[in-house]
Parts: structure tokens; sequence; C-alpha cells
């Protein structure tokens, strides 16, 4: 994998032009799904109801086969995460190498936050020191970008390199489908995902949290159409 990331903010613009025209629902394609749901700016929900959206467009399933493989109408992102978790119709992905477009992150509820889901739709990009810099920085990790799709009502940054698409001149379009970048930590050595950031951006919205705090899984669907 192509550690120098294929969706830099140009990547995410060009993905963006294409229509749902573009790709043939059912195909599997589940990061193309999403970006289709971006194109169009469908009303999904936020969360876990925009990556069941997703996945279930792009398996081309029926209400019943989703029922019969899920068990629920639709997913929440504590409901995506125990889905990973367990290896329920998901693998689950814990190095960094082998992150990739079409997988789903999902971040379960804890206390009072009710988590979030979002499908990955790029490669990770290495935004570690000297190719980058974005604190908090923490010792014996690297940094990346993660280029997702999601619909939330909270911004992910407003990093010009690695922006939200819901940003505009007239400020952030909350609770719509779009694109935006997740920021993971993994170990320098072995690679494995250690912790995660809502933003690359060095703001308040870059706390980190690792899986005592926050828990969170990435997981690549084992069905196909």
């Amino acid at each position: 994998m192509n550690k120098l990331g294929l969706f830099g903010a140009a990547a995410v613009a060009t993905a963006l032009c294409f229509s749902s025209d573009a790709r043939a629902t059912g195909d599997g394609d589940v990061s193309g799904a999403a970006l289709d749901l971006v194109v169009a700016g469908t009303n999904t929900g936020n969360g876990g109801s925009f990556v069941t959206k997703a996945v279930k467009d792009a398996l081309g399933w029926s209400s019943s086969q989703w029922l019969y493989y899920f068990s629920y109408s639709t997913l929440s992102a504590a409901r995506w995460y125990e889905a990973i978790t367990a290896g329920t119709n998901l693998v689950e992905v814990d190095n960094i190498n082998d992150v990739d477009a079409g997988q789903i992150f999902a971040i379960n509820a804890t206390g009072s936050y009710t988590g979030h889901a979002a499908v990955i739709i790029g490669e990770p990009i290495d935004i570690t020191p000297p190719s980058g810099f974005y604190t908090p920085y923490v010792t014996g990790t690297k940094q990346w970008a993660l280029p997702i799709a999601d619909s939330t009502g909270s911004e992910h940054g407003q990093n010009a390199s690695y922006p939200d698409s819901r940003r505009s001149s007239s400020g952030f379009a909350a609770n719509v489908p779009g694109t935006a970048y997740l920021r993971v930590y993994s170990d320098a050595t072995t690679g494995e995902i250690l912790s995660y950031s809502w933003s690359v951006t060095s703001t308040n919205d870059a706390n980190v949290f690792d899986q005592s705090e926050r828990p969170f899984a990435i997981g690549e669907l084992t069905v196909s159409p």
C-alpha cells in the first residue's frame, strides 16, 4: 500500500465530481456507495445510519437480506463496533498497513457519548514528522490522516490540507453526508493501531482517545453481493 496516501484534498474533490451513475449499485464497493451518498446529499441520519445505508447500497441487498445477516434494520455506531469486534460479517483490522478504502471505522458508545461510525474512502496518509507535524504528538507513534465519508453534526476540523467538505464560507453544514479526515496513531515499530483523534487540526477537537477511553475498531466486510 502506498503510504503517501491516495486521498489528498484534490483527490477528495475529484471523487465528489462523480455521480452515482458512475458505478453499479450492488457491486460491493462500499467506499463508492458512501461517496454516492455524499454527492447526492442523501439524508441518512448520522453515524451508524450513514454506514448502514452505504453498505446496504454497495451490497444491493433488500431489507430482508440485511435483517438476515445483521438482525437490525440499521446498525448504530455501537452495533457496528460490536459487529466488528465479534467478527459478525466483518473481520477486524488492527494494523495500519492493512487499512484501506471500503472498511468501516466504528467508535463504541461510552457514557454520554453515543459513538460514531464512518466509511474509510482511501489509504491512510503519513503525517508523522518530518512529513508533517500536528499536535498532540505521542512519543513512539506514527500519525496518519485517515480519509472518511460520514454524516455528523460535529466538524472534523478546518485544516486546509485535510478539510471537511461540509465547511464553506458560510459555515459548517451539520448532519449531512460529507468527506473529512480522522487522525489515527499507530505504533512506530509494529504498525499496531493505538488511538485516534476526531480531527487532524491542532485544536481542542484533536483530543487523542485510546482503547481504554473510547473503544474503537476498524472492520472489513466478509460478506459479498
